[in-house]
């Protein structure tokens, strides 16, 4: 909400409401705590149990677009509008390392499976691979000619596929550098990538509603499933490459299965589109990050909702009937970050 002068057409006064997407989830190895990127530029580590968060990581300026565990759960990593991504202790919650080097804001970041490396995508176009131990960008891919939106590690961790605006998927060898493959098919933006831990299957979603599987070898593709009635935003996969999730601007979540390219459970609940989902390492626990502004753990095998997290507004129930002097647009404001007026 903005306050003008009509004589000098200036802006005397902004006041924020209070949004906070939630861009980027991630389950745990172990399955007891969830990292999650919102739109108020923090981290947060949550119990997976009890639902309550244990840790708020402050340092990014811009929106967190998306998170990742390593391997062994020690380390977060988290990817920014800032043009950044930070490593931070999952048990202290201190940063242990800043990688920058790209021009535009970094859509996402992911672990190698053996937890040495990170890749990540950006606005900039390029895709990089960085050494987790000492920071290096060890390559820079530049064959897109639009925004990267998505990275998954395939082959064993031998290869990384990337997504882009410009409706194709490289594959790259992480020995060489060169790009093997490229694959092409989707009719609009891929803006999701997933694999199983042995990486020889590739999903990719797209803003053409559609999820595809792909043969990483061969560069066949699978499946083409009509998957949703609007954006793919999401994709997570289990370890054995049985089961695939996928999450929409349509506000669903649907879990498939990759050998017949079947729907297994439609989830519904969010009131907003999906934009991140994270399987545990079981795949019995989804977890899923909204547009409104909640995260939610689903029952995979049960198709049912265990429950809600909600980061509370920064005013949440304080009482402004008795204070003097808020003006009505004050008070707004306010209530727009959670005070309330009895």
């Amino acid at each position: 909400m903005k306050l003008w002068d009509v004589r000098t057409g200036k802006c005397q006064k902004t006041w924020q409401g209070y949004t906070n997407w939630m861009w980027g989830v991630a389950l745990s190895p172990d399955g007891k705590r969830l990292a999650s990127g919102s739109l108020d530029r923090r981290v947060r580590l949550w119990c997976v149990e009890t639902g309550t968060c244990l840790k708020t990581l402050e340092g990014h300026t811009s929106t967190v677009q998306s998170v990742d565990f390593s391997p062994d759960g020690r380390v977060v990593a988290s990817s920014s509008g800032d043009r950044t991504v930070k490593l931070w202790d999952a048990n202290t919650g201190n940063l242990l390392r800043t990688l920058t080097g790209h021009e535009d804001a970094i859509w996402c970041v992911r672990f190698s499976p053996d937890g040495t490396l990170v890749a990540t995508g950006s606005g900039d176009q390029t895709a990089k691979v960085w050494s987790v131990s000492t920071g290096e960008c060890l390559y820079t891919f530049t064959d897109h000619t639009r925004p990267t939106r998505t990275v998954a590690f395939g082959g064993n961790g031998e290869l990384l596929a990337t997504g882009s605006d410009d409706m194709s998927i490289c594959l790259w060898n992480l020995q060489t550098g060169e790009c093997v493959r490229i694959l092409t098919g989707h009719q609009d933006w891929v803006g999701s990538l997933a694999t199983s831990l042995q990486g020889s299957i590739l999903a990719s979603g797209s803003d053409d509603t559609t999820v595809r599987l792909w043969n990483i070898e061969t560069g066949e593709c699978l499946h083409t499933i009509p998957a949703h009635h609007h954006w793919v935003h999401a994709l997570t996969m289990s370890h054995n490459g049985e089961i695939l999730a996928s999450g929409s601007s349509d506000r669903t979540i649907k879990i498939w299965n990759t050998s017949t390219g079947d729907c297994v459970h439609t989830l519904t609940g969010h009131n907003e589109g999906v934009r991140s989902i994270s399987f545990s390492a079981d795949a019995q626990i989804l977890a899923s990050g909204s547009e409104d502004e909640t995260i939610k753990l689903w029952d995979v095998y049960q198709g049912a909702l265990i429950k809600t997290l909600r980061v509370e507004p920064p005013y949440a129930e304080m009482n402004i009937s008795e204070i003097e002097g808020l003006t009505q647009a004050a008070i707004s404001t306010l209530k727009a970050n959670g005070a309330i007026v009895i």
